[in-house]
């Protein structure tokens, strides 16, 4: 999972400046929830909840969660390209 940093550097070069309290608003289920807090705060009625607000939020919100998945994705197809690479 990307860590804030990389979250707030995201925010930094496509919005022009960090917005910390998105990604601690996003991950703060992590502390009860582990790995699977992505089942709480990380759709898009929470992104429109927070666009509402101010759509940069919402934009670095949706930064958030597609860098999210996207890490997940990567490494899951590292991982298999790894261990196919193994067996052979």
């Amino acid at each position: 999972m990307p860590s804030h940093r990389v979250h707030r550097l995201i925010d930094r070069m496509l919005l022009g400046r960090e917005y910390p309290s998105v990604h601690r608003f996003l991950d703060e289920p992590y502390r009860i929830l582990g790995p699977r807090h992505r089942i709480l705060r990380h759709d898009l009625l929470t992104i429109l909840a927070l666009a509402s607000q101010d759509p940069v939020l919402g934009v670095s919100a949706l930064l958030h969660v597609l860098t999210d998945y996207g890490y997940t994705a990567l490494r899951r197809r590292l991982r298999k390209s790894v261990g196919r690479g193994a067996r052979r």
